[in-house]
């Protein structure tokens, strides 16, 4: 895959983050956020249903 197919990711910039480890969870969101995403990183995937 070239590397500007790899660079188009459309205009959403949203990202959810669904994971039980919490540190883990929070340096992803972090390093994504660092990258031009909003993040929503949930604990579990119920909590992503209701989300």
């Amino acid at each position: 895959m070239s590397e500007q197919g790899l660079l188009d990711i459309g205009e959403d910039k949203s990202l959810l983050i669904l994971d039980d480890d919490e540190p883990f969870r929070r340096r992803l969101a972090r390093a994504m956020e660092k990258r031009g995403f909003v993040t929503t990183a949930l604990d579990s995937i119920a909590a992503g249903r209701a989300f």
